[in-house]
């Protein structure tokens, strides 16, 4: 077994110069099934994405984002049958219009430039250590602002995190002092635009997210959960991300369809979205302007938790889209399935959740979901893959979920092409990795992954190294803080 991991981490690379200025470089990749036969493969010449194909990605993608955000349903217009989800419908509906008249206008002259945001109780400073290191690596120049409450986390120990990482511009800030401090100096920000969450006992704790959005002195903000970590420098999204600039917001899925009952819809107004993925909000890239109206009912929604969470929501991150809709405030879902985890040579376990930019060119950010709902340890064999849908992310090509396998020892992130009849009924993969999937490419810091129609539609299994240079082993060095 030894002998065949190592020819399975072999790869031969042959450079072949064809005229003044084009290198084609061809890799010899040799794999082991589950018979342990070698296989070799000749993978497609190097590329990169052009401009005439950039340009109908965006085209195909406004079009099938348009389709899917605006489909409707017989069903989502009817009334259910339980009593007591009614009785909280009316009781919400009639909260709703308070919330609307309660949104205050944007402070043009207050916010600028672009910025990284998080927020930190005292469950999620040792993930914050971690995440100002990765931060750090990317060298990226973005200013960050970590938001915090003095009555959950001492001032003290939130002093700590400005040494971990000292070439991150960071600042820290608290609502209840209207302040922020940097390693040099503290100061008095304006209380006016300083939006306090509301929050009473820790299950109201993800109403930080969005008063952390909206009170920062960003006005681009990618706020990001401390258990969120980027892989690169962000700063590209911000000014050349195609939907970011079309819409002001990219929100990116978590691994599960709408949970809510179908009826609920109705209630914001909206068309129905019963097929939409919910959003995992440890991720969101906002122009704040843009989507004032938006996030600032998200935030009202959460200080009023109790009408909006449980039969009508799954929490926080189910509030930003209808919060959004309830608005009129449009976004982009970048629905481009990535999860990085392990791959014994037949079976793909994904344990986090990572992002691309809206065309899959590059993954920016790799959320470790089940590593801390699981206790799942940061070893090289558990972030070794790294496994990617690339494609129109709204035609259904795709199948993403998370489940559990009878007798597995974790929960799994999967993604495989659909239909799929070795996709059981409660929506896990049993099926082994087709060999054509896998792929050992090395791929450059600025090359994307997505360069040509060879490529297009088609989900790869790689080494996660290849794909986010560094990243394991920044991530095992880092993580001497949890």
């Amino acid at each position: 077994m030894s002998q065949s991991k190592a020819v399975l981490r072999r790869f031969i690379s042959l450079k072949i110069i064809c005229g003044l200025n084009t290198i084609v470089s061809l890799f010899i990749i040799v794999l082991v099934n589950k018979n342990s036969t070698y296989h070799t493969i000749l993978t497609q010449p190097v590329h990169t994405i052009n401009d005439a194909l950039k340009q109908e990605l965006i085209n195909e993608h406004l079009l099938s984002y348009s389709q899917f955000y605006n489909s409707s349903s017989y069903e989502c217009k009817i009334k259910s049958n339980n009593d007591q989800l009614e009785k909280e419908l009316n009781a919400t509906a009639r909260l709703l219009p308070t919330l609307g008249r309660n949104i205050v206008p944007y402070p043009n002259d207050y916010f600028h430039g672009r910025g990284i945001v998080l927020t930190i109780g005292k469950y999620q400073l040792p993930f914050a250590k971690v995440n100002l290191e990765m931060i750090q690596h990317t060298r990226t120049r973005l200013p960050v602002q970590i938001w915090y409450s003095s009555q959950e986390i001492q001032d003290g120990d939130v002093t700590d995190l400005l040494i971990i990482a000292p070439r991150v511009n960071l600042s820290i800030c608290c609502f209840l002092q209207n302040r922020c401090r940097n390693l040099i100096r503290t100061w008095q920000i304006n209380s006016q635009y300083v939006f306090k969450p509301h929050i009473t006992n820790a299950e109201q704790r993800f109403a930080y997210k969005p008063a952390a959005i909206i009170s920062s002195t960003f006005a681009e903000v990618l706020f990001l959960d401390s258990d969120a970590y980027l892989t690169r420098d962000p700063e590209e999204l911000f000014l050349h991300d195609p939907m970011y600039l079309q819409f002001g917001t990219l929100f990116f899925p978590d691994a599960h369809i709408s949970r809510q009952h179908s009826s609920v819809w109705k209630l914001f107004n909206t068309t129905c979205g019963e097929n939409e993925f919910e959003l995992d909000s440890a991720a969101i890239l906002v122009d704040k302007r843009r989507a004032w109206k938006g996030l600032f009912i998200t935030k009202l929604m959460n200080d009023n938790y109790r009408y909006f969470y449980g039969s009508i929501s799954d929490g926080d991150k189910d509030t930003f889209r209808f919060g959004f809709r309830y608005m009129n405030v449009k976004y982009y879902i970048v629905m481009i399935p990535c999860a990085t985890g392990q791959f014994n040579g037949s079976h793909f376990c994904g344990l986090t959740l990572c992002k691309t930019d809206s065309l899959a060119q590059h993954i920016y950010i790799n959320h470790v979901h089940i590593f801390k709902y699981e206790d799942v340890s940061y070893t090289t064999e558990n972030l070794e893959y790294t496994r990617i849908g690339l494609g129109d992310p709204n035609n259904h090509s795709y199948f993403f979920m998370h489940c559990r396998l009878p007798g597995g020892q974790t929960s799994c992130f999967h993604i495989v092409a659909q239909p799929n009849p070795e996709v059981i009924p409660n929506f896990c993969y049993i099926g082994e990795i087709s060999l054509k999937d896998i792929e050992d490419y090395k791929y450059q810091s600025n090359e994307v992954l997505l360069f040509d129609r060879s490529r297009y539609n088609r989900i790869i299994l790689t080494k996660t190294n290849n794909v986010m240079p560094h990243f394991i082993e920044n991530l095992i060095k880092s993580s001497h803080h949890l």
